[in-house]
């Protein structure tokens, strides 16, 4: 068997670059940049109020309380028409630029109207208080935002605010699904005796979106060599081809047969990881192809640690794989399959240290278990047991930060 990170590094080796493409902002998000964006423009584009109150000048006001003049408004979105002089002020509100003459703003809650025309600032103000200066945030010309990321809710804000109505992002890799096995039924059907529903067609379909994908579904296939070949001829017009089920040792895996009929090359058939050790990773033509155990929870393990960070590779992103952190364990692991075991596990911050509770699991096929994970805790294959207290390496899971509250 392959060790895990000799395999990582083959599939992260082979996947390939795609083409960028221009796209329109709101169909930016979760797309990986292709470029660097630059500010056209200083951010704040002048001195900007930072809150409601009077725009004034602090060596007016230092010997607090003191009477001043005002002299008018400024409104979001107005440009001042005013000038703030000696012993004067002007009302202005947030985001609105600060009038010439005023150096700070005081916010309105501590100041007192005395009229329409004066008001009564209560305390001093330091110089440059409350404003936000021309060009603190950004500058024009300075990089907002560096190719390679993830565009996420705050990258379209950075992206609007630098005027991207069109941005270039890698093109979305296609990835063909096929999920074989005679037991395989719709998920809308009533499983027949022997029978069981495809939980990792629409599973893995999930992840490879979510990991910026075009998904195009094969559908099942039963176990007959003739109709696994031609659905794999109709997969490999994807960038990658990824089949669930078929890669194993038995007398109806009939994937791997097929594939090298159809001209793949195998690059590893077997990783010494727990779950998912049949996993199969090779080329045929310019299309990667993943075979992944048809175990579910394998499927899914093997998909987040190998498939996942190739896709993502594809796009140019910067960070390809998930979150890894040491964790404490509440609870005993044991790992005596003489692989890289990774186990379920709720990992949780209590009183500033990070701490993981095994989830109770029948096994890699028990889904409901892998679900109620937001981790996988990593134990080496030369580790057979971890006693609790000790601590561990966990990788983080997409849904870790929706944590429910519930003890662990």
């Amino acid at each position: 068997m392959m060790p895990v990170e000799e395999a990582f590094e083959i599939v992260l080796r082979e996947a390939p670059a795609l083409p960028d493409e221009a796209v329109a902002l709101d169909d930016a998000l979760s797309r990986v940049l292709a470029e660097d964006v630059v500010s056209d423009l200083d951010l704040p584009p002048f001195d900007r109020a930072a809150m409601d109150g009077y725009a004034l000048r602090a060596k007016d006001v230092v010997a607090a309380p003191a009477a001043l003049d005002v002299t008018g408004e400024v409104r979001a979105g107005q440009w001042p028409d005013l000038t703030v002089g000696p012993g004067q002020a002007a009302r202005i509100m947030t985001g609105a630029p600060l009038p010439p003459g005023a150096d700070s703003v005081k916010q309105v809650e501590k100041t007192q109207p005395l009229d329409e025309f004066r008001v009564t600032i209560l305390s001093a103000v330091a110089e440059g208080a409350n404003v936000a200066p021309r060009g603190s945030e950004v500058r024009a010309g300075d990089v907002v935002l560096a190719r390679g990321r993830v565009i996420d809710p705050a990258a379209i804000a950075v992206l609007a605010s630098s005027g991207k109505a069109r941005v270039r992002v890698a093109r979305r890799p296609v990835v063909a699904l096929l999920v074989t096995g005679d037991e395989i039924v719709e998920v809308s059907a009533t499983p027949a005796p022997g029978q069981i529903r495809n939980s990792n067609g629409p599973a893995v379909a999930a992840q490879a979106r979510l990991a910026g994908a075009e998904v195009r579904i094969l559908g099942v296939v039963p176990d007959r060599q003739e109709a696994i070949a031609e659905a794999l001829r109709a997969g490999l017009a994807a960038d990658v081809l990824v089949v669930s089920g078929g890669v194993s040792a038995g007398d109806y895996d009939l994937v791997e047969p097929a594939l090298l009929e159809l001209g793949a090359t195998f690059l590893f058939t077997k990783v010494a990881i727990k779950p998912g050790a049949p996993l199969v990773f090779g080329r045929c033509g310019e299309t990667l192809v993943f075979g992944l155990p048809g175990n579910p929870v394998s499927a899914q393990v093997t998909f987040d640690l190998f498939v996942r960070p190739a896709l993502l590779k594809m796009q140019g992103a910067r960070v390809l794989d998930r979150p890894r952190v040491a964790v404490e364990l509440l609870g005993p692991v044991k790992n005596r399959s003489g692989r890289k075991s990774h186990v379920p596990a709720r990992v949780r911050l209590e009183g500033g240290r990070l701490v993981a509770r095994p989830v109770r699991s029948m096994g890699s096929g028990d889904l409901t278990a892998h679900a109620r994970a937001n981790a996988l805790v990593v134990i080496e294959a030369e580790r057979p047991q971890v006693a609790a207290g000790e601590t561990a390496e966990a990788v983080l899971l997409g849904n870790f930060l929706e944590d429910d509250g519930a003890p662990l």
